[in-house]
């Protein structure tokens, strides 16, 4: 809910509505209403409390990233179907996702359960291997190596076992990548490694 309600609010920078400065005013109140004020880091709370068209160029990269995160997390509870591999998700879903400044919100938080927890595990691994791949295409050999066993040791000590199965399906989905493509996606996955990281940490906001 959180994530969400950030990532809306990177998305009233764009807007002309003419009640847009109300709407940026009732998102802090309305996540405190939902029991949530205590979950706020200070980050999400300056980006929620920043009057609209005051945002910084990085508070909006931050604020805009959160729908990803957001919509990983939406996958974890059922919410939503598969990610797409190659593109980010498609944020304009979140605010009726997530019944966001609608009183409807609370059910949905009382009536969240995860996926089966091997599910989540496959995504997380996938996740990190994907973008593990990234970045060993870009150093080359000999640091490419230490990449992988950087990124391995981060799942092993989530709980995470990487398979060979696994890598194997990490390298087809990048090498199936244009170069370009490859480019594009290394910020995407870098949130999603964030993202999937998380729910497997003892992390207890977000953005720490």
């Amino acid at each position: 809910m959180i994530l969400g309600a950030v990532a809306f609010r990177a998305s009233l920078e764009e807007t002309s509505h003419p009640r847009v400065v109300e709407i940026t005013h009732r998102l802090l109140p309305w996540l405190c209403d939902l029991g949530c004020d205590d979950e706020i880091d200070p980050i999400e709370r300056e980006l929620l409390e920043t009057p609209r068209g005051q945002l910084s160029d990085s508070q909006w990269i931050d604020a805009n990233w959160a729908g990803e995160a957001a919509t990983i997390f939406c996958w974890a509870l059922n919410l939503v179907g598969g990610l797409n591999e190659v593109n980010p998700a498609d944020q304009s879903v979140l605010p009726d996702l997530l019944c966001i400044l609608k009183p409807e919100a609370a059910a949905i938080i009382q009536s969240a359960s995860l996926r089966d927890s091997a599910e989540i595990e496959d995504m997380c691994r996938q996740i990190v291997m994907i973008r593990s791949v990234l970045q060993e295409m870009r150093v080359g050999l000999p640091g490419s190596d230490v990449i992988r066993r950087l990124n391995v040791q981060r799942l092993s000590e989530a709980g995470i076992v990487v398979t060979e199965d696994a890598a194997k399906r990490a390298s087809a989905i990048v090498a199936g990548m244009t170069p370009q493509g490859r480019d594009q996606v290394a910020g995407l996955y870098f949130v999603r490694d964030h993202a999937a990281l998380w729910l497997f940490s003892d992390r207890s906001k977000y953005f720490d």
